[in-house]
């Protein structure tokens, strides 16, 4: 019965690995208009700060860790990018 249980489990995870959310990336390659550096004066040093600190969560593009193709690990950082652009968002 334990191995039957631990088949399933297992095949139950194999079969999740083929659902993605849809990836937190902007292919324009462009700081946007509206960015906080652009409407606000940053210095420099504070701006680094925020590209390397906050703009994975908090901006239109996301550079992803690599763990972040296993599900469900995907789904939960795809939860914690939209919530945190929900809260700001620094390109808008």
């Amino acid at each position: 019965m334990l191995k039957k249980i631990f088949l399933l489990l297992l095949a139950a995870l194999v079969i999740i690995q083929f659902f993605h959310p849809a990836k937190n990336i902007d292919s324009s390659n462009t700081v946007p208009a509206n960015d906080i550096s652009k409407v606000i004066p940053v210095p420099d040093n504070v701006q680094q700060i925020l590209e390397k600190s906050c703009y994975d969560c908090h901006s239109n593009n996301t550079e992803y860790p690599w763990y972040a193709e296993v599900q469900p690990v995907a789904w939960w950082l795809n939860n914690h990018i939209q919530e945190g652009k929900g809260e700001i968002n620094f390109n808008e």
